[in-house]
């Protein structure tokens, strides 16, 4: 018989900057290998901003999206947060919406919040 898929309960940080969004690049093996995606985590570890190096100047929820892989399925609830300065952990980069549409290849696991994305990157200010 078929093993049961496995559903992950995943937090994804969508942070701005400056009309910019974060990006880092997934690990060269395994799912989704060498894309880039918005920063993610297991849901539970109300650290991972600390953990980063990220100052939030404002959060707020970011909406819900869900994928299913083969093997997987993630739940996702998103945060948005717009952070204090642009320093990112080493590896990361910032995205501006014309970035995204030609040098970077999100994967459609994160398709839920690619309205939310763009919508802030076109705003003319930042939150404050």
């Amino acid at each position: 018989p078929k093993k049961p898929r496995r559903v992950e309960k995943r937090t994804v940080f969508l942070l701005f900057h400056e009309r910019k969004v974060a990006l880092r690049r997934r690990p060269a093996k395994g799912l989704l290998a060498g894309l880039w995606e918005y920063p993610n985590e297991l849901e539970g570890d109300l650290t991972t901003l600390e953990q980063w190096g990220i100052h939030p100047a404002r959060m707020e929820h970011g909406g819900t999206g869900k994928h299913i892989f083969s093997h997987v399925e993630w739940h996702m609830t998103a945060l948005q947060v717009e952070t204090q300065d642009a320093q990112l952990p080493p590896g990361w980069v910032w995205a501006a919406q014309a970035e995204l549409e030609r040098d970077y290849a999100v994967p459609n696991a994160f398709q839920s919040f690619a309205g939310a994305v763009e919508e802030k990157l076109k705003e003319d200010k930042t939150w404050t």
